[in-house]
């Protein structure tokens, strides 16, 4: 990906912090991906006594990374994001971590019986 590390930074920032869509910034830090990178920026960041930003001590394979995770933010990951924050509001946290416990379950029941169906098992 081509482009200065201040245009990279500049990028993320208005693809994600800058967004007119508060729920783009929502999907972004529910991907744990990002989230891995930006605790890494913020302990650099830390260790260097908060000295500019966080982004300032991205490396360009980092900067790389999260302008690919915003760029991939599809309004469905969007919606999701707001089904989330809304059931977590109404019903609680717990309610939202069964709902989606109950996601993966079906999703590897699924998995186990195409891997069954072609052999892979």
């Amino acid at each position: 990906m081509g482009g200065s590390l201040e245009a990279k930074k500049k990028r993320i920032m208005d693809l994600v912090d800058l967004s007119a869509e508060p729920w783009r910034k929502a999907a972004f830090y529910s991907n744990s991906e990002a989230v891995e990178i930006v605790t890494h920026l913020y302990e650099r960041w830390e260790n260097n006594r908060r000295v500019g930003s966080p982004l300032d001590y991205a490396t360009e394979e980092e900067l790389d990374r999260l302008i690919l995770i915003a760029e991939k933010i599809e309004p469905s990951d969007i919606q999701d994001q707001q089904v989330r924050t809304f059931i977590a509001a109404i019903y609680g946290e717990e309610v939202l971590e069964e709902i989606e416990r109950k996601k993966r379950s079906k999703r590897s029941r699924a998995a186990r019986v195409l891997r069954k169906m072609f052999f892979l098992e």
